[in-house]
């Protein structure tokens, strides 16, 4: 199960439906039988510079960070994934630039965040070419026209 938190302004302008329609999505293609909770935060570049500065040493705004936090409650049995973080200010963008709606951008972090939430990850060609796929493969079954945005390792 997907929470989504944000400020007022911004939660207007989501498809609430779409991104946990996207989670679930997600979570089925990497084949967890029941679905984990997810917290998506949405917010702005000032936040999330500030994040990506404490957590990974790069003092600049990103698009989107995963926090794994991967865990069974023991009284619920219910497994909680971990936090994903979206700049909406780079997210829109990023789907300007695009020439896409917002909801398409959000909707491709959302997904690429679970993915590093399930363990994929980017660093390498053999990781890039897996997470890439799946990824590209999660997105058509969502109808998102957006393709090969990870950027290829250095």
């Amino acid at each position: 199960m997907l929470t989504i938190k944000s400020r007022q302004a911004i939660r207007k302008e989501l498809d609430i439906k779409r991104l946990q329609r996207a989670g679930s999505t997600a979570c089925n293609l990497l084949g967890f039988d029941t679905q984990p909770q997810i917290t998506l935060q949405l917010t702005d570049d000032r936040t999330i510079r500030e994040f990506n500065r404490q957590y990974r040493g790069i003092d600049e705004a990103t698009d989107v960070l995963s926090f794994e936090n991967a865990f069974i409650d023991p009284e619920s049995g219910e497994t909680y994934l971990g936090d994903i973080l979206i700049s909406y200010e780079t997210a829109r963008r990023q789907a300007d630039a695009r020439g896409l709606d917002m909801m398409a951008e959000i909707e491709m972090l959302l997904v690429h965040g679970i993915l590093h939430l399930a363990g994929m990850d980017h660093a390498s060609r053999a990781e890039w070419e897996e997470m890439s796929a799946l990824q590209d493969a999660i997105l058509k079954e969502l109808n998102n026209p957006i393709r090969k945005s990870i950027h290829e390792p250095v």
